[in-house]
């Protein structure tokens, strides 16, 4: 008779649950027909949250285009804000941990300029523990997390306006 092991039972198990339960994994977003073919209309169309959005709708299949002629939407951005806030102060008066703060507004229109979604503002924060001892690396850490914020807030952008889409 053979006998599977507690923890091979217990790995199957788990995976039987979170199959249940209706968790998958993170895919690309599915994009109606109005996102397929797409222009980015921003202050700074090739960094920031222009950068990010155009990386997740490349992503999700769509197709950035250059022209806003040919471009079945225009994704416009309003405005976006990166900050670094103080968190707590050590004693010697000096910063240990700082919020990094990103916000965005969009709303999205068809070429002929009729609006498809409304004006929205998403905001996102993430938190760094600040060592002095450590300048260089905690910049770059910083930096990298600004990155991977604005990613999570171009995607939740898409989402909204996939749905918001799929509504009309």
């Amino acid at each position: 008779m053979c006998r599977m092991p507690l923890k091979v039972t217990l790995v199957v198990g788990f995976v039987v649950l979170l199959s249940a339960c209706g968790f998958k994994l993170r895919g690309s977003v599915d994009l109606p027909p109005v996102l397929q073919d797409v222009y980015i209309e921003s202050a700074n169309p090739f960094t920031g949250m222009a950068r990010a959005m155009r990386i997740e709708l490349q992503t999700a299949g769509a197709n950035v285009l250059e022209d806003k002629d040919s471009a079945t939407a225009i994704l416009v951005i309003h405005h976006e804000r990166s900050e670094n806030r103080v968190l707590s102060v050590g004693s010697t008066g000096r910063a240990t941990e700082y919020e990094l703060y990103n916000e965005v507004g969009f709303s999205l229109r068809d070429r002929e300029g009729k609006q498809l979604v409304k004006p929205q503002t998403l905001r996102q924060t993430g938190n760094l523990v600040f060592d002095e001892n450590e300048v260089l690396g905690k910049i770059s850490e910083a930096e990298g997390i600004h990155r991977q914020i604005r990613a999570n807030l171009a995607r939740q952008a898409i989402m909204r306006i996939s749905a918001a889409v799929r509504k009309q």
